[in-house]
């Protein structure tokens, strides 16, 4: 199964750990929130072990600093499986919902009257990020939020019109889905440091980031194309490939397929192993070239920041390869979630 899918990254990995506890405080926290009400969506949750992806991706923090990067990326799987539910080929429903996300961030993580728990816990989540935090700190990370929410709009408006994008579409919307730019900014909370703004402008910073996100979001594309394919989600980087009319493959449909009848991906996966091995290899020559071009001021955050994207794409990869969230499927035709997290009281 793809999930079986090796990838060699050059990159260590280590675990936090706090990462036992920090499973349990998550568990409880979501119990609080009313995430995990319904006992389908607590075993659910439970398969997914995000405090696990966590304790990986920032295996050097514990406590409430881990707790807060874990709390955050939970909220943003509900709402992922919120609209991969009934709301996923309707824009208008998926695009008030996302609009409610931001409304929460615009009033400083103050969810409106009647608010579900969904929108509750995500306010409290905000609230977190904002403590402590300078204003363009938190203007940044609020910015990648955004780019997260928008890009549900427009897979919406994808699937509605059965829209199978181009790999040039996909490339750019999938920067903006995957939450890795966000997730970059949680390691910064996690370590207690903000990168600052000379040096996330930076050329070399802004593509080391871009390659983390496009490793991160393709290990997962790989990984979860089952899981995808299952819920009738065509944003994924295997089935784009495979659709694209540029590619120079055969569009016999009959060997694409093994036989137990499954897709079997096979030519595609090979090509985008490829891909992560370039990606890994720019990534080690851009790391060489910010180390020798800061300055004595710069040099601290910029190891900061080199070292999280390393541990986000060899954390990701380790915890990718294991979750149950890509190996026990959603039955075709039940809702993601069994119960209604955004639905106001």
């Amino acid at each position: 199964m793809p999930q079986d899918t090796a990838f060699t990254l050059p990159f260590d990995t280590a675990t936090s750990p706090d990462a036992d506890a920090a499973r349990r405080r998550s568990l409880l926290w979501s119990r609080r929130q009313g995430l995990v009400a319904d006992p389908v969506d607590e075993a659910r949750f439970l398969r997914w072990d995000i405090a696990g992806l966590m304790a990986v991706w920032n295996p050097r923090t514990s406590g409430a600093r881990l707790d807060l990067t874990v709390d955050a990326v939970v909220v943003a799987t509900f709402l992922d499986d919120h609209v991969d539910g009934p709301p996923a080929d309707r824009p208008e429903r998926v695009g008030a919902v996302c609009a409610d996300f931001a409304r929460v961030i615009a009033a400083g993580g103050r969810p409106p009257a009647g608010a579900g728990p969904l929108l509750r816990a995500f306010g409290d989540v905000w609230q977190r990020l904002a403590d402590g935090a300078s204003p363009a700190w938190l203007e940044r990370t609020g910015q990648h939020w955004q780019w997260y929410l928008g890009a549900y709009a427009q897979e919406a408006r994808n699937r509605a019109h059965r829209r199978v994008p181009t790999l040039a579409e996909y490339a750019e919307l999938r920067r903006r889905s995957g939450f890795v730019y966000a997730m970059l900014d949680l390691s910064q909370k996690a370590y207690g440091f903000e990168l600052p703004d000379r040096l996330y402008t930076q050329p070399v910073v802004r593509r080391m980031a871009d390659i983390t996100a496009d490793v991160v979001d393709t290990l997962n594309d790989v990984h979860s194309v089952e899981k995808e394919e299952s819920r009738g989600n065509v944003h994924n980087l295997v089935l784009v490939i495979e659709n694209d009319p540029g590619r120079a493959r055969s569009r016999d449909r009959s060997r694409d397929h093994g036989r137990d009848g499954a897709p079997d991906h096979a030519d595609s996966i090979r090509e985008i192993q490829g891909m992560v091995t370039a990606w890994c290899e720019e990534f080690l020559v851009l790391e060489q070239r910010l180390a020798s071009g800061v300055g004595p001021r710069e040099a601290g955050a910029a190891a900061l920041i080199t070292d999280c994207m390393r541990t986000a794409m060899s954390g990701y990869l380790e915890w990718s390869r294991t979750t149950r969230r890509y190996s026990h499927l959603v039955p075709a035709g039940e809702a993601a979630l069994a119960a209604d997290l955004v639905q106001t009281n």
